[in-house]
């Protein structure tokens, strides 16, 4: 009997105990902070290595604009781009899109603009598509005589025009179509006479697109030797370097440089994913 006793009153101080450590273990439990997940380690992942032929020449560098000097050209183009767009507001009659057949069309195209349109308008390179065609016009001319004899490209009559500035809204436009603009320039005219490249933020495209009364304006060229715009073009050759490709300036004397072969470091596309995109574009496709 008196085992027994003793017995039962170990079992409950050994109860006692165990729920007095499990009440104090839940306790710490609330007031320690989780520990972070550890992120899966480069071992874990499965890498593959691709390549890709490069230039060995770096990348032509863009000159940098401050946010003061941006606010300085807009205040100094602004004022002469605004005839060009008064006159358009009140002049030229916009399309309404697609008309009855057999209506005549509206022609807004830079080439059916009236005779009295602002002399200046006659300066500029408005769009993406006029400047580069003016770019490599440039460009072309000044190739050497044994390699200027081209086939099916008509020579214009009279020689264009350089051009001093040109602005570029790069946000606006896709890589592919900017990426050319240095090059074009450095190919257009020499050091001393190049013309100024200049990028423009989307909110100074937009309040130049405005000034000319049109939606967009990615690419806008000043043509050299327009007296309206000499203020503009000093201060931007003041305070604007001019593009530099270091590799065209010296191609007769840089020695051989090798194949740069680009190394990138991918993961691949795992099974499991590539099999369900396949059967849900199946069921796209019965459905």
């Amino acid at each position: 009997m008196h085992s027994l006793l003793f017995v039962s009153i170990h079992v409950t101080s050994v109860i006692s105990y165990t729920k007095c450590l499990i009440g104090v273990l839940q306790r710490i439990y609330e007031h320690v902070p989780p520990l972070p997940i550890p992120p899966r380690s480069s071992m874990d992942k499965q890498k593959k290595l691709v390549h890709a032929l490069s230039l060995p020449y770096p990348e032509p560098h863009w000159p940098h604009v401050s946010a003061d000097h941006e606010q300085a050209i807009l205040t100094l183009l602004i004022p002469l781009l605004q005839p060009i767009g008064n006159f358009r507001r009140d002049n030229v009659a916009h399309s309404r899109g697609k008309g009855r057949a057999g209506n005549p069309k509206n022609n807004t195209r830079p080439e059916a603009m009236p005779e009295w349109m602002p002399e200046i308008y006659d300066r500029l390179t408005i769009g993406f598509n006029t400047t580069v065609r003016r770019l490599e016009s440039l460009a072309r001319s000044r190739k050497p005589a044994i390699l200027s004899q081209e086939v099916g490209i008509e020579q214009p009559p009279h020689p264009v025009p350089d051009l001093s500035v040109v602005f570029v809204c790069r946000q606006a436009l896709p890589n592919i179509m900017t990426s050319s603009m240095p090059l074009l320039l450095a190919t257009s005219s020499p050091k001393t006479s190049r013309a100024r490249l200049v990028e423009l933020s989307t909110q100074s495209e937009a309040k130049l697109a405005q000034a000319l009364n049109q939606p967009r304006l990615g690419v806008l060229g000043l043509e050299q030797d327009a007296p309206e715009f000499d203020t503009l073009v000093q201060f931007l050759e003041e305070n604007n370097e001019a593009v530099e490709v270091t590799w065209l300036e010296h191609a007769a004397s840089t020695p051989y440089l090798p194949v740069n072969v680009k190394t990138v470091e991918t993961s691949p596309k795992r099974k499991s994913d590539s099999t369900a995109t396949v059967q849900k574009r199946k069921r796209t496709d019965a459905g």
